[in-house]
């Protein structure tokens, strides 16, 4: 069974057929309903070869994770997982599926640009790394893509994400209405949305009357063995600080276990609190007090933002709602 016979059946053009199996909104829900009826009914299977070569699109999308050994970052990281789950649901909903990658096309490891030879349709990038200036520039050429990201001065792409700002002002105030002063950072803050979290937890504690020395910066890789042996090697003679922000929950989760292990209480001692709140994050022991990213959300608004890219539309930046989810590990007052 041919599209062409499955016009004639129809009672309409073939390219009526192919709009309506494409989801064009050109052609009435009556006629679609139609067309899906005969479509199911023959068992047509569309020639994705053949149309992708007739429109000279891939149908794919591809997800970049910009990774590298210096950041020590996974794609097992939960954050990742949890938001990748909601891109790929959206995509499969609109017929794209999903290339997944670690290698930026600006990178200096990259050997051919995914847009130019159309390996993907689009792309979406999650994180603006410590490079962002190197992405606007790519991002000037090559249109069709979408950032996880901040609101960055000079960006020349649309972006979703939360506002990393806030979420750090929303850390450093909580904790001084528990009474903590001594506050510890953990995570690498020449990452641009890392580098916010800390100045906004910064601006709280200083708006706060706070001293602005009591905030130590402990700069690391995002993987939980550094945020571990950090943790350990700063706290080994006793809890001489009282609080620590961590820049994402699996660091905040090792801090969590590395205090723990000298012997000094959480949240009693100190008060720990992290970033995303990832699923295991109300599973820890204590549950992990966060500031929370909506990855479902998320994944959905970065789909919705490249389609639209797609039908020559500019899509609105989308900065999702940002709380704190309070939870056991910071909850006692000094």
């Amino acid at each position: 069974m041919t599209m062409a016979e499955i016009a004639k059946l129809a009672g309409v053009a073939e390219s009526t057929v192919s709009r309506a199996l494409a989801g064009s909104n050109r052609v009435s829900q009556a006629t679609k309903d139609r067309i899906f009826d005969l479509v199911k009914e023959k068992n047509y299977k569309i020639n994705t070869r053949a149309r992708n070569l007739r429109t000279q699109r891939s149908n794919m999308v591809e997800v970049i994770i910009p990774i590298s050994p210096t950041n020590r970052q996974h794609f097992s990281d939960p954050f990742f997982s949890q938001i990748i789950s909601s891109i790929a649901d959206a995509l499969a909903e609109n017929n794209y599926d999903l290339i997944l990658s670690r290698i930026c096309p600006w990178s200096d490891e990259s050997e051919a640009n995914i847009l130019s030879d159309q390996r993907a349709d689009g792309l979406i990038i999650i994180g603006q790394g410590s490079e962002p200036e190197r992405l606007a520039h790519y991002a000037q050429k090559h249109k069709n893509l979408i950032v996880w990201g901040a609101d960055l001065p000079g960006r020349t792409y649309p972006v979703v994400g939360s506002d990393n700002f806030l979420g750090g002002q929303l850390a450093g105030q909580h904790f001084l209405d528990q009474g903590r002063r001594r506050i510890v950072f953990l995570g690498d803050v020449r990452h641009s949305e890392i580098s916010l979290r800390h100045q906004g937890c910064l601006q709280a504690l200083t708006a706060g009357d706070a001293e602005s020395d009591q905030i130590v910066t402990l700069s690391m890789p995002f993987d939980s063995a550094s945020a571990y042996k950090a943790t350990q090697a700063l706290f080994q003679g006793g809890a001489v600080h009282d609080a620590i922000f961590a820049a994402t929950d699996v660091l905040a989760i090792a801090a969590i276990q590395a205090i723990s292990d000298l012997g000094l209480k959480v949240p009693e001692d100190v008060s720990v609190i992290g970033y995303d709140d990832i699923a295991m994050a109300a599973y820890a022991v204590p549950a992990l007090t966060t500031i929370r990213q909506d990855t479902d959300a998320g994944g959905r608004a970065l789909v919705e933002g490249l389609l639209a890219i797609f039908n020559g539309d500019t899509p609105q930046d989308r900065i999702l709602p940002t709380e704190i989810v309070i939870r056991r590990s910071c909850d006692v007052k000094k």
